[in-house]
């Protein structure tokens, strides 16, 4: 479910890429100042292939992370010690560990897709107006967006991955 989540949010994102290049204008804000002022413009073209490679990258990077996590080295598996002792103790534990781990990171690849679709398509309002000023809803997802990776870190290291309560 997390694999077909993540490339649902992959085309999305290229379908708010798409959606920008018809509805930006041809002066588009490309960075905010702290104040939620503009402080750097650009074309058009320059935002969207901004957002199209900043998306690519980010859906690059987490299939990579996920593919790879099935071959890689068990050193390099970064949990507890003491649990990571436990699930590689049998290769059937070892191949759920790694099936976990890869369903996560496209969890957490899918939550990252989402993040920039919201940022795009609140820049892509924001380009639209008279005078833009980046709104206080970019503050609100990204605080959503934190507090949920955090939320999940924390459900991983104490129950996902954690060595069952009748292991001695």
């Amino acid at each position: 479910m997390a694999r077909v989540t993540f490339w649902a949010t992959v085309l999305a994102h290229a379908s708010v890429c798409t959606v920008g290049w018809f509805v930006l204008p041809e002066r588009v804000p490309l960075h905010f100042s702290g104040s939620g002022e503009v402080d750097r413009w650009g074309s058009r073209p320059e935002a969207v292939l901004t957002m199209a490679l900043v998306g690519a990258g980010m859906a690059l990077l987490f299939w990579a992370l996920a593919t790879w996590v099935p071959r890689a080295p068990e050193t390099l598996l970064n949990i507890n010690e003491r649990d990571k002792k436990w699930w590689l103790a049998t290769p059937e534990r070892t191949v759920e560990l790694r099936r976990r781990l890869s369903v996560d990171l496209y969890g957490f690849g899918a939550a990252t897709m989402l993040l920039l679709i919201v940022v795009e398509l609140i820049t892509l309002g924001v380009a639209r107006d008279e005078e833009p000023s980046m709104t206080p809803w970019i503050w609100l997802a990204l605080g959503i967006y934190l507090l949920g990776v955090l939320g999940a870190c924390v459900h991983l290291t104490t129950r996902r991955y954690r060595t069952p309560r009748d292991v001695t």
